[in-house]
């Protein structure tokens, strides 16, 4: 009897822990209160034992208690999570699992994240490389490449998009930039899947591609998606063989009149004045700014992106307005985020990420 009271104690105290929200803490001036080597053994004993024989729901609640814990007293119960993950049947606890241990950072928890990539639940083997590039883990890119490798390029695939986004941010990720540029020349390949490739190209700033690229940005019987991110590429990759190609673009879709391929020409024009930027071609910058003050909500929010990564202190009044007053929420993120960079704050993963465009 006097167990099961110790063990309900104990679970009060968990209780208490969890639902007192951390963004309380943040919302006050004081400091939070620092823990005693005692109260942090009680804490570590009420999690392990919740992480072994709650629910669900409170186990999730433990991982989310875990991933706060002091990093310089929690070795132990990062090694008993990852007994526990190896163990678990549950799905839903295994995404939460991998989803803490991205969090954490602990690189003992490395090589079981990485057995994760094969399971046969596919949420959960997202995690798991969703994990592994946040923590840009290096073992991580030759499973993914072989993985790359067993993807049919002649559909569009998420998961494709998934494993490259991975890659792109692994140390060695470029190393199967060969395999994919002859995919990327493929002509029969689907038009999603080689874009998902220049995007690669453009985050690894992977010069093998440049001539590539090219011959794809260029041609107007590609499809539109393909051709803005080749052309968003370029600029990555600071191709100065594609400098006079990108101006003598800019200046013919300044002369688009045709109706139906206006916003085809628009997006086009996005992108291209985006990559002269990129090469530092300033007297187009006024072009940035007319797409800041466009109808379209899309065209602002990239115009502002492009703003941010110049980092030139002289859109701050733009990108300040576009914060407070602009109608799209999503803009004023954008502009936020703008300001930050230009600020040397840190924008979090994906900023740079070109925006979505109708495949023709």
């Amino acid at each position: 009897m006097r167990q099961k009271n110790s063990n309900f104690s104990l679970f009060l105290i968990f209780l208490f822990w969890i639902c007192i929200p951390l963004s309380s803490f943040a919302k006050t001036d004081k400091p939070a209160p620092t823990l005693s080597p005692e109260q942090i053994q009680k804490k570590k004993e009420v999690l392990s034992k919740v992480l072994k024989f709650g629910t669900s729901q409170e186990r999730k609640q433990a991982l989310g208690e875990v991933v706060h814990f002091p990093k310089e007293s929690a070795d132990s119960i990062y090694k008993e999570m990852i007994v526990l993950l190896k163990a678990e049947k549950d799905m839903g606890m295994k995404i939460a699992f991998l989803r803490a241990f991205g969090e954490i950072q602990f690189e003992l928890s490395y090589p079981v994240i990485l057995l994760f990539f094969d399971d046969t639940g596919d949420e959960v083997s997202r995690q798991a490389i969703m994990s592994a590039r946040k923590l840009k883990i290096p073992e991580a890119q030759p499973p993914l490449s072989e993985k790359v490798k067993k993807e049919d390029f002649t559909k569009n695939s998420n998961t494709l998009s998934l494993y490259l986004q991975t890659l792109a941010e692994l140390p060695n990720g470029k190393e199967i930039s060969p395999y994919l540029l002859d995919r990327f020349k493929e002509k029969f390949n689907h038009a999603d899947a080689k874009s998902q490739i220049a995007l690669f190209f453009g985050n690894t700033q992977e010069k093998l591609a440049e001539e590539a690229l090219i011959d794809i940005a260029f041609d107007d019987a590609q499809p539109n998606t393909l051709r803005c991110y080749s052309i968003n590429a370029l600029g990555k990759i600071r191709s100065e063989n594609a400098r006079p190609k990108l101006k003598e673009l800019a200046d013919s879709l300044k002369k688009t009149s045709q109706k139906l391929d206006a916003k085809k020409a628009q997006s086009l024009k996005m992108y291209t004045v985006g990559a002269l930027v990129q090469l530092g071609d300033l007297e187009i910058l006024q072009e940035l700014y007319e797409f800041a003050r466009d109808d379209d909500p899309t065209v602002r929010l990239r115009a502002i992106e492009y703003l941010g990564n110049l980092k030139d202190p002289g859109a701050m009044e733009l990108l300040e307005y576009k914060r407070d007053r602009d109608p799209s929420t999503r803009v004023q993120r954008a502009a936020k985020a703008a300001i930050d960079k230009i600020n040397g704050i840190n924008s979090p993963p994906g900023a740079d990420t070109p925006l979505e465009e109708e495949s023709n």
